[in-house]
């Protein structure tokens, strides 16, 4: 994976010497709405870090004033005259952020502005999200006469439960950085000026972590997040803890604190 893609780009990505692989929409004149060919250039930035080995955890945000004003309409849907056209072509456009929830390692969206409908999707899409003090969030798919897509209801609900969802997509008012982290939207509100150290202190926290067992740890919370049963995820989780165990990296994580020390982790 290239360190650091041509700034005049849709989308660049550049991969620090930790891990953290930083992606940023940059069409910051339009707000960094997504049109199909962007939506498809990410898609392919995904689909190569899910591969890269080098890559620990993913950074998602914004150019500009905007980390996502949602689809491009005028756009999207140019040429699609059927229901049958447009599914189609809804379908590989949604995945262009819905595989980030796939991705084997962690994400985290650094959301510095307004994440509207599709913007919103592909930061409900991340793990982790950390917003800027005066960033806003809304669903108004309602308002524009359209029903929701991209997941947004499923996401939604498991992520905030089903009154703060249905306040979300029924409503399609904006939501304001406090009011989402206190729905469970937010993990956490910074002032804008942070926001870019926090998100990056955030991924190199996670990134010093032995890579196997934080992969483990996001295929378990998939699991559960997903509907497993409690015993098909406790099972999966007794055999990535009992393999983990026996791994030098928990030796050294016991030893770093009976030590009192931080861990050297190495990835053995």
């Amino acid at each position: 994976m290239d360190v650091e893609t041509p700034q005049g780009s849709g989308v660049t990505s550049e991969l620090s010497s930790s891990g953290v692989l930083l992606i940023t929409l940059r069409r910051p004149e339009q707000r960094n709405a997504l049109t199909a060919e962007l939506a498809a250039e990410l898609r392919a930035m995904v689909a190569e870090a899910a591969t890269e080995p080098l890559v620990r955890v993913v950074v998602v945000t914004g150019a500009g004033s905007a980390f996502c004003a949602g689809a491009d309409l005028g756009t999207l849907t140019a040429g699609a005259e059927t229901p049958a056209d447009r599914r189609g072509l809804l379908a590989r456009y949604y995945r262009a952020f819905l595989d980030l929830r796939e991705l084997p390692v962690p994400t985290i969206a650094a959301v510095n502005g307004p994440a509207i409908g599709a913007g919103l999707n592909l930061a409900l899409s991340c793990d982790l999200r950390i917003l800027a003090e005066g960033a806003r969030l809304a669903a108004p798919f309602l308002r524009l006469g359209i029903h929701p897509g991209g997941g947004c209801t499923w996401l939604s609900t498991r992520i905030t439960g089903t009154a703060a969802a249905r306040e979300l997509l029924l409503l399609g008012r904006p939501i304001l950085a406090q009011r989402a982290l206190e729905l469970g939207l937010a993990n956490a509100v910074v002032p804008p000026e942070r926001l870019a150290e926090e998100a990056l202190k955030w991924a190199e926290e996670i990134a010093a972590y032995p890579t196997f067992v934080v992969r483990d740890l996001k295929r378990t919370l998939n699991l559960a997040e997903d509907g497993a049963s409690f015993e098909a995820t406790l099972a999966f989780e007794t055999a990535a803890q009992g393999e983990s165990m026996g791994s030098e990296d928990a030796a050294e994580g016991w030893s770093a604190f009976r030590e009192r020390r931080p861990p050297r982790f190495q990835d053995r």
